[in-house]
Formats: C-alpha cells, structure tokens, sequence
C-alpha cells in the first residue's frame, strides 16, 4: 500500500542471508550459492540454483521458500504463492511462511486467503506481532478501519514498535476520521524520524479534513522543502487551494502532479472538476477521458462526464456514461437520477418515472447511509491519501511474467537481409538528397559483422573525400552502433547534428543507440530513458510526420509508466500510418495492463487482422470471455 514501505519489505527481516565468510561457501552448496544470489539481487540466477535445489532434494520447503522471494522481486505474484503453498507443504508450523504468503494473497485481491493465512499464523503463534502489522495493512486496505487500529494496538503490545505500525495506525485513523488522533500518531514518526516527506503529508491531510488549511499548508510545505518532487504533497496543496476558491493555483499544484505521475487518475480527475467548474467543457472532457482510460471502473469519472454531456446538449453520450456506471455500481443512487432526467429530456417520460422509482427504492433500502455518490467519493479519496499505487490486476502478472510484451523500439540500418522489407526515404535538406534507410527490430537484426565492417571502410573513405557531409558521419555513425562501438557512434552522431543540425534521421539514431546502450546495462549512469526521449522529441519536432519516432518514443514513455503518454503516441502512430500493426498490438497490451479490455480488443483484433498472430492468441485469452 505504502509505495516505500511494502508489506513484502517487511518480511525480509526474516531472512538471514549471510555470515561475514558466506561467499566463501563450497560452490557444490546450491542452496547457500542461491542465497547469495538473492542476496546480490541476481533474482533469476538464483531461481536456477534454486531449481536444482527443488530438483535433487525431497520434503525441503526452503528452496521453495527462496524461490518465491527471487519471484516476488521479478514481480511475479502468482509464482510466488505457489511457492510459498509448496514450502508450506513441508513446513505447516513456520509462521513466516503464512506471514509472507498472506501478504502476496493480498497483493493479489486475494483478501479471503490472506486472512485465513493470517489465523493459521496467529493458531501457531499468537505472540507474534508481525502478523498483526501486516493484517492491518490488509484491514487498511479493504478500509475496515477499526479493525486495523486494534491489529495495530495488538503488534505494539507485543513489542513491535517499527514506524510502519504508527504509519497504518495514523492511516486507519484518518479512514475513519479520528483525525486528531491521527495527527498524534504522524507526530510520533516525525519525532523519531523527522526528514520523511509523506509524513507531513498525511499530517497535512489530516489538517485538511479538519478544515485547518494553514496547518495543512505548513505541513505540505515542509515536505516540499524535503523532497521538491514528492507528487503527494503538490496533490494535497492543489486539494487545499482548491478548497479555499484558489483554482488557478490549484490547477498549477496538480499540473505538477500529472509531471512527476502521468497516470495519476486522482490528478486528472480533480483537475477536469475544476475546469467544468470554470466551463471549460472540452478540457474537462479530455481529462475524464484519461481518467477513464487509466481506470475505465471509475464510476465518478462517467457520471461527470455525462454531467458535461448534459451540458453541452449531448444527451445521447451522456446517457450511455451514466448506463456505463450504473452497470458498474447496481446501487448508483445519483446515477438513476441522472438518467431519469436525461429520459425526460429526450421525451422518453416512462423510463424516467422508472429510474426516479428505482432511485427511491434504493434509498429507503438504505436509510441509515448517506448519498451514493458522496459514499463512493469518500472511498475514492481514502484510496488517495493512502499513497496507494495501481492495484495488481491479473493482466500486469501476465505481462510480468512475460506471456505477453510490447514489441520493441525499430532502429534504422543501411544493410538488411532479404526477409526486411520497411524502408524510408530521408530526404536531406542540405544535401538535396534522399537516403533509403531499413527499418529493423530488435529481434530481426540478422546482418553479420563482415558486411557492417565492410560498409564501415567504405564509409571511411567517402569521408576522407567528404568530410563536411552530415548524411555521411550519420550513416558511420549507424554503422558503428550496429557493431556496438557506440562511443564512436556518438561522437559521429553529434558531428553529424553539428554539420546538419535540422536532420531529423540523426536524432532518431541517436535515441535508438543511446536506448539500446541504456537496456543492455542494469543502471545507467551516463544516460537516461527522459534524455533519449529529449532526442525523439527534437525527431518529431523536425518531422511530426514520422510515425516510428512517436512508436519508439510511446515504448520509452510505458517504460516510464507513463501509459497516458505511451497511448497518446502509438495513437499519432496509428493515425499517421493506419496499417501499422505494432502499434495497434503495444497499445493494446497497454490498455489490458490498464484493465481496458474492451478497447484493448478492438486493437488485438486490427493487430492481428494486419497479420500480428499473437494478437488472435491475446484474443483467445482475454476477450471471448
């Protein structure tokens, strides 16, 4: 729930990796020699070793128990819980195993199996406060709030006195908003720990449901002044500002949000409230449609958005956003009503009368709970200021897991093989000339390093005879990344920008080897994913019309969970080339990651009619369902 505090964190006090000498272990060891894989992060070696383990002994749960860690570090959640099921198996009394497999239940909306985890746990030993902590963490989410607080009070009267227990205390507190209380609580971290941000800006939100806004405004601040770039606190500043009838700055603070989180559904949707507000329709449309592109369950954002329809005299549009919730939430009390009036406005008196008349039906069911709407929002900002991130879905797993990846950016040659077949012709302005460049893939670079040399000599010497022609020190350039010399590539890149600054195929070489150099390393520290996405940037400035750049530059952008943008350019992508199947397929697999089945289909089915065959097998899988 906690995006630096994990309940999986949590666990790995349990594990003892290594003794000051455990690198010299015998390397016949397997399970030790997994361990220290673990330990030095090398997940996916340490699963082989752990293989072997699982392979060669009998009625041993700790490999199992290893591998589901390595799992869960490489994000694979399902993996995980079946090792933890089979570790169980030959080890039903070791409460870590139910402590730690509760917690990947949960993650998998598997709240049922948690809890029964979490007795088994409690039934073997009822003493150990970790159950406890991480039960609340699962009580906080399921937002039964009181129960939290007493797990919480139980794992401090056991002895564990770890922030985190303060943390959910103070955010169950807030849920059921015993605010002051709260408060306390969020003190008791800062004294120990006074330089965490979000810290302050859950006191803030506590500050800002008491409608103290200048305490609020304090705490928020502060935070800023410790971490300039802490989303939570611009989003918690434009809620207060938003309160206090300071729009403008409050569309400002959620601004800077939407930068530093581009797929933050809470950003967007406060943000189109406040342009409705002010009228601006079409703005507002545009941000509740990335709401419902993000989360396309968000009941708020289709009732809102039918508000505007209404407004703007679409009826029709506005009727189906309205179906749309209701089929989402049965009990939508503010939803019937809605509809009952659009009926009304369209002539259609009878199926108004029965909207009206089921709207009432529901609330005499339910005449000790407040409005619908105002039940379902005060849900949506709980989920908020919880600092929760994107729930696990079962399509993320997938993708996880590998079963289904985008297909990679294309990269430009000057050699290929007989199977390539995508060209473009680069008209060069300065040279009054066109170039025919490949288009190639990843996967598809088949052309051996005899011919990129010999293409290198030749290049050479045209350039001995040439040596202030940009199109030249471009294509060396090329040709030198394509042999993984890329410092020397580099350096003709930027020689080939300086003769020839407005050569938009320079840019869009440049970016393909400085992303090829960046993947092939686990961490950069020369290059980064936003300084090669600066480089496609300048591309599409220099020629909007080149639909690969927007393709290769929506891959970085997902890359940066940036699905919003990611979208946004395999959509240019699609519009400047309609029968560009890869584009059609990546988007796709961004709006299943998003849970957007239904529009994810419609491109699985164009990906795979334009003869992408893995988007029929995707069909079969997630669609006819």
């Amino acid at each position: 729930m906690f995006s630096n505090l994990s309940k999986i964190s949590i666990l790995f006090a349990l594990l003892i990796f290594a003794s000051p000498n455990f690198a010299q272990i015998k390397k016949e060891n397997k399970l030790l020699i997994g361990r220290l894989e673990l330990s030095e992060k090398n997940y996916k070696s340490a699963i082989e070793k752990f293989n072997e383990v699982i392979k060669n002994q009998i009625n041993n749960y700790e490999p199992y128990y290893y591998r589901g860690i390595a799992k869960l570090e490489l994000g694979d959640h399902i993996g995980a819980e079946q090792d933890f099921t089979e570790a169980i198996k030959y080890n039903s009394r070791l409460v870590d195993l139910f402590i730690i497999r509760a917690s990947v239940r949960d993650r998998l909306l598997d709240h049922r199996g948690a809890f029964s985890d979490f007795q088994e746990a409690i039934n073997i030993d009822s003493t150990n406060s970790d159950i406890y902590l991480n039960r609340s963490i699962t009580y906080n989410y399921i937002q039964e709030y009181e129960n939290a607080i007493a797990d919480c009070e139980t794992a401090l009267k056991y002895g564990n006195n770890k922030e985190l227990v303060y943390i959910i205390r103070g955010m169950s507190k807030l849920g059921a908003k015993q605010y002051r209380d709260a408060i306390n609580d969020f003190n008791i971290i800062i004294k120990n720990n006074p330089r965490r941000a979000n810290t302050y800006v859950r006191k803030a939100t506590a500050y800002y449901y008491l409608e103290s806004y200048d305490s609020s405004l304090t705490n928020i601040n502060h935070a800023l002044y410790l971490d300039s770039k802490n989303s939570y606190a611009f989003f918690q500043r434009a809620m207060v500002y938003n309160k206090t009838d300071k729009n403008e700055l409050a569309l400002s603070e959620l601004n800077n949000v939407i930068e530093l989180t581009p797929s933050s559904t809470s950003a967007y949707y406060n943000r189109a409230s406040i342009y409705a507000e002010n009228e601006e329709y079409e703005k507002a449309l545009e941000d509740y449609n990335k709401v419902i592109l993000l989360n396309p369950k968000n009941i708020l954002a289709y009732y809102n958005r039918a508000l505007i329809y209404q407004q703007t005299k679409k009826i029709k549009a506005a009727i189906n956003d309205v179906e749309k919730a209701i089929g989402l939430y049965p009990d939508f009390v503010d939803g019937y009503k809605l509809r009952s009036n659009l009926k009304y406005q369209i002539g259609d008196y009878k199926g108004a009368a029965l909207d009206q008349q089921t709207a009432e039906i529901i609330n005499e069911s339910k005449i000790n709970i407040t409005d619908s709407l105002k039940r379902y929002e005060e849900m949506n900002i709980a989920k908020v200021t919880s600092f929760s991130g994107n729930s696990t879905n079962k399509n993320v797993e997938e993708m996880n897991n590998n079963e289904i990846a985008l297909v990679k950016p294309f990269f430009i040659s000057l050699l290929a093989s007989t199977k390539h077949k995508r060209i473009i012709d680069s008209w060069n302005k300065k040279n009054q000339a066109f170039t025919a460049y490949f288009l190639l893939n990843n996967n598809d670079d088949d052309i051996s390093n005899e011919r990129k040399q010999k293409k290198l000599a030749e290049l050479n010497s045209k350039i001995e005879n040439d040596f202030r022609n940009g199109e030249l020190y471009l294509k060396r350039a090329i040709t030198n990344a394509s042999l993984d010399i890329n410092d020397k590539a580099l350096l003709d890149f930027n020689k080939s920008l300086h003769l020839d600054a407005d050569n938009y195929m320079a840019y869009f070489g440049k970016a393909n080897m400085l992303y090829e150099t960046i993947s092939k390393l686990e961490e950069s520290e020369i290059y980064s994913i936003e300084q090669v996405i600066k480089d496609y940037d300048k591309c599409i400035e220099l020629n909007p019309q080149f639909a690969y750049a927007y393709f290769n530059r929506a891959y970085l952008k997902f890359q940066n969970k940036n699905y919003i943008g990611a979208i946004d350019d395999f959509s240019e992508a699609i519009n400047l080339s309609p029968t560009f199947a890869e584009a059609y397929l990546n988007r796709a697999l961004i709006l299943l990651i998003l849970e957007n089945n239904e529009q994810a289909c419609t491109d699985l089915s164009k990906a795979g009619e334009l003869g992408l065959t893995q988007g029929y097998s995707l069909i079969s899988k997630y669609c006819n369902k």
